[in-house]
């Protein structure tokens, strides 16, 4: 059986709901919420009480605007509550929404996630023995003398994957976490070329593993008869992400750069339809599977042999929702496992 996993994305509540139960169904590994318009554990709450045995990812929680400390009891809450299940994907957000959105200090990324990841594997496997934790870091200065959580956990050690697309944040996700989670824009070649080397040398100087490390990425699929309306739908999605500076490398390794700054200006202007022309079939093709259902197996096949497990997102950004529905269907069908 070939693992694969599915992103969660729907109109509502219920909607996630049901297309969790489909996944499991269908014998999916794991579904995943991602956090923007909702928040990443709300949402596998929901899923965990209508589903049984698939694995519930967030894709991914935003690390700096919690706490350590909240982070952890909200993952052995919903590790309980999915009756271990969780996979906890974090991600440090960008710089931008950070400080806008949050109003938080964003700092160096790679630094403070390393001790954020370090607090929360302390905090989940020793809040409820009483030993007070007492911890001085350049970002994280914390004592829990006084506080004992009365409940013993159901898994003292969840798996937690740190998501990345620069170098060093790849590097980081092997020298500090359970597994690695690539972005959107994280095309066949990037993960051959980059992620694998930097998560090999970051396995090395950790002394680690690569037995004991997952490697996911996430990808944009686009199932359909009709190629030229799979290109279309994935189309809007590659425009939106290479608006964002933060996933620039991969789109730089392949020389893209005149049609992201196409692309960008076209957004700041509020161009949305030509925004999205700037994108080309290239571009398309090189970030996303797009094609018939067996074109589509065999390029989701080429990803296997350098990551552990493919985690498939239907195209959604500008589309309505009964047309993202269709391409989550188009998944479902073609990855089922009878």
């Amino acid at each position: 059986m070939k693992p694969v996993g599915l992103i969660l994305d729907g109109n509502n509540i219920s909607d996630l709901v049901s297309l969790a139960k489909q996944a499991e169904d269908a014998n999916f590994n794991s579904v995943w919420a991602t956090e923007l318009y909702r928040t990443s554990f709300q949402q596998l709450s929901a899923v965990a009480s209508s589903t049984q045995n698939i694995k519930l990812g967030t894709a991914v929680a935003l690390a700096f605007v919690r706490s350590p400390l909240i982070t952890s009891l909200t993952s052995l809450d919903l590790d309980e509550i999915s009756n271990g299940r969780l996979i906890l994907g974090l991600g440090t957000g960008a710089k931008r929404t950070n400080e806008m959105w949050h109003g938080i200090s964003h700092g160096k990324p790679v630094s403070r996630i390393k001790e954020c990841i370090k607090l929360i594997k302390l905090l989940s496997s020793g809040v409820h023995k009483g030993d007070p934790l007492s911890y001085e870091g350049e970002y994280y200065h914390i004592s829990t003398k006084g506080y004992h959580r009365a409940f013993k956990p159901l898994r003292e050690n969840f798996p937690i994957y740190l998501a990345g697309v620069g170098s060093n944040m790849v590097k980081a996700s092997a020298e500090v976490a359970d597994g690695y989670l690539g972005h959107v824009v994280c095309s066949l070649r990037y993960i051959k070329e980059v992620v694998n080397k930097n998560i090999l040398s970051g396995l090395k100087e950790s002394s680690r593993s690569k037995e004991n490390f997952k490697v996911c990425s996430i990808m944009t699929c686009a199932i359909s008869e009709n190629k030229k309306e799979a290109l279309e739908a994935a189309r809007a999605t590659i425009a939106f992400y290479a608006t964002v500076r933060t996933y620039e490398p991969p789109f730089k390794l392949h020389g893209f750069t005149n049609e992201t700054e196409k692309v960008r200006d076209s957004f700041f202007k509020r161009d949305i339809k030509k925004m999205i022309e700037s994108v080309t079939d290239d571009m398309v093709n090189t970030f996303a599977i797009v094609g018939t259902a067996s074109e589509c197996r065999e390029k989701v096949d080429e990803y296997r042999e350098y990551i552990d497990l493919p985690i498939l997102s239907a195209p959604h950004y500008y589309l309505d929702f009964e047309e993202v529905k269709h391409y989550q269907n188009a998944i479902l069908d073609t990855f089922s496992q009878d």
